[in-house]
């Protein structure tokens, strides 16, 4: 019972007293008083819990409210990161555009922005004799020209070696086994120029898809020439940090 109700209980009560015993009041409008108490008692009583009730729904609201605002926060958030990542990837693309643009009018090379990052083709013969792991000169200033580009791009580089299905010819059996080991060599080999170039090393990936991503068919030479490529992938994907042994 709350304070006020309890006062007014109580005075009511004095009262009803006083008029009983100095006033000669009757015993039945003396239960009256006492009831009209009461009840005015159970009134303050019901509006005060009403009242609690109110005040912890408000607190509820008030939460739902901070809670709802937290959300509209993180997705402004979100889609801020979204536009400035946006930005990045179509900045990345554009200048690799300009860094390759006679390769890109023979055909040599290819560049596509893609969904989720960038892709960048470039056909063997650019790069690397028949069989060898070996970059050209002029290959090597093209990748060049790649890694000056990558250096200012927060990307991670994955670099793919493709080939044709052709089995290794006896002369590099023993060095390239399958073209798993041809694919993998000539990605390493992109990578390690890389990392050279100054693209930091935690954003460098190898890896060999021989032939196992053809882009045309194996049964024409044409076909071949596509599917023997250096595929590079940039994209927006955090690099897990490595702890310093």
């Amino acid at each position: 019972m709350s304070v006020s109700a309890k006062w007014l209980s109580a005075m009511v009560s004095l009262a009803a007293v006083v008029l009983v015993a100095g006033c000669g009041v009757s015993k039945s409008k003396y239960l009256a008083a006492t009831t009209s108490a009461e009840e005015m008692t159970a009134k303050n009583q019901a509006l005060q819990a009403s009242l609690d009730a109110a005040k912890a729904e408000s607190e509820k609201l008030q939460q739902q409210v901070a809670g709802m605002q937290s959300s509209v926060d993180q997705l402004n958030a979100d889609l801020e990161k979204q536009k400035v990542e946006a930005n990045q990837m179509k900045s990345t693309y554009e200048g690799l555009v300009g860094q390759l643009q006679g390769e890109l009018s023979s055909g040599q090379v290819e560049i596509e922005q893609m969904r989720d990052g960038v892709r960048v083709n470039l056909a063997q013969d650019i790069l690397f004799k028949s069989g060898s792991a070996n970059l050209d000169k002029s290959g090597k200033d093209l990748l060049l020209k790649v890694a000056e580009e990558l250096k200012r791009s927060p990307y991670q580089v994955v670099v793919l070696g493709h080939t044709d299905n052709q089995k290794i010819g006896a002369s590099l059996a023993g060095r390239y086994p399958t073209n798993w080991e041809l694919g993998a060599a000539r990605a390493g080999v992109i990578v390690k120029l890389f990392q050279g170039a100054g693209v930091e090393t935690p954003r460098l990936l190898a890896v060999s898809a021989a032939e196992s991503r053809p882009r045309a068919s194996n049964e024409t030479a044409e076909g071949r020439t596509l599917n023997r490529r250096i595929e590079i992938r940039l994209r927006p994907v955090e690099v897990e940090s490595t702890a310093s042994k």
